[in-house]
This record gives C-alpha cells, sequence and structure tokens, in this order.
C-alpha cells in the first residue's frame, strides 16, 4: 500500500510519513483523501480549449488585451515628457543666457558700450549652454524704456530644431520662438 501512495502520487513519501502518525485503521481514510485531492487537483489543472459556449468567461489573454490600451498612452506620455523636457531645458538655458548678459553688460558706461558687451557675451558663451545654437539667438540690449536706470537684454531664440515639433501635432505646443528678457540696474543705488 505504501509503495502505492509513493507510485500515484510525487509527494507520496509525506503520505507514509502521516500514515505513521494516524495509524493502520486511519489509513483507509488518508487515502481517500489523497485520492480525492488528486482529483480535484487534476480538474484545476486541466486546460480547456476555449469553445463558443465559454468564450466570453475565458481569462487567458487579459494581459495583452490591457497591454495593447495602455502601451500608446504610455509611450506618448513617457515621449511627450521627454520632448516637453527638452523643451524647458531650452527654456530655462536662453533665460540664464539673458541674466548673465545682463550682468556682463553692467560693466559698460553707456548704453552702446551695454549693448557690445551683451552681445560679445553671446557671442563668446552661446555654444557653452545646454541645447542652444547660438546661431538662431537673437540679442537685443537697450535701456528701459520705462525708467533710465535699469538696462534690459531680450533674447529671442528659434526652436524649431528641437524634437517636440516631430511628436504629434494633436498635443498643446508652446511657441515655436522663444522670447525671454533680463532686466539689471545700471549703476550705484
Amino acid at each position: 500500500m505504501a509503495s502505492l501512495a509513493t507510485t500515484r502520487n510525487p509527494g507520496g513519501w509525506r503520505v507514509l510519513r502521516h500514515r505513521r502518525k494516524l495509524g493502520a485503521d486511519a489509513s483507509k481514510s488518508f487515502t481517500e483523501r489523497i485520492q480525492h485531492l488528486e482529483r480535484w487537483a487534476r480538474t484545476l489543472i486541466r486546460i480547456r480549449p476555449p469553445d463558443s459556449s465559454g468564450f466570453l468567461q475565458s481569462r487567458s489573454g487579459t494581459s495583452a488585451i490591457e497591454f495593447a490600451i495602455v502601451a500608446p498612452v504610455f509611450i506618448l506620455l513617457v515621449f511627450g515628457m521627454i520632448a516637453y523636457g527638452i523643451y524647458f531645458g531650452a527654456l530655462h538655458s536662453v533665460q540664464q543666457m539673458a541674466a548673465d548678459a545682463a550682468r556682463t553688460a553692467i560693466g559698460g558706461l553707456n548704453e552702446a558700450e551695454r549693448k557690445t558687451l551683451a552681445q560679445r557675451y553671446i557671442d563668446l558663451n552661446g555654444d557653452g549652454y545646454v541645447l542652444i545654437d547660438k546661431t538662431k539667438l537673437t540679442v537685443d540690449a537697450k535701456d528701459s524704456a520705462n525708467d533710465s536706470e535699469q538696462f534690459v537684454v531680450s533674447l529671442s531664440y528659434d526652436a524649431r530644431q528641437l524634437p517636440i515639433w516631430n511628436l504629434l501635432t494633436m498635443l498643446p505646443m508652446p511657441e515655436q520662438t522663444i522670447k525671454r528678457s533680463s532686466t539689471i540696474r545700471v549703476g550705484g543705488i
């Protein structure tokens, strides 16, 4: 009887161990329990091909369908974040460049010298900023129209070469020209 339990059940050694604990008179009910569990496990493991009556109850392939629905949206979000991140990086670089050019221009004695200093700073350091091509940059430096004590450096950058414009046209897009300015006080207090 012990060999029968070990041949029919891959875990037969466990059956023998439990039989020793239960005693000889409990072995028949224990064997019946093991056979019942084996039949139950076979019905759970049995794979039935989907037929027309149970097709709608079948759960196989639901992950593939969910992936087919969610993947395009996820990929669009990832590429959108990357493209907008590049655009925001260029935007911040233009703003920082305007601020640095304004700080450099403060050393000039008059408006013409300040404008020359700002333009020279952009020409010398324009390539050092991330995502910026200095050939597509326009500089306008002048005294403020509202206050003669202030000097304004305005930059305009043509951002058409950034990858955001190649993404998708259905997304809301920012302007293709980035315009930023920086104002600095001229002279002392």
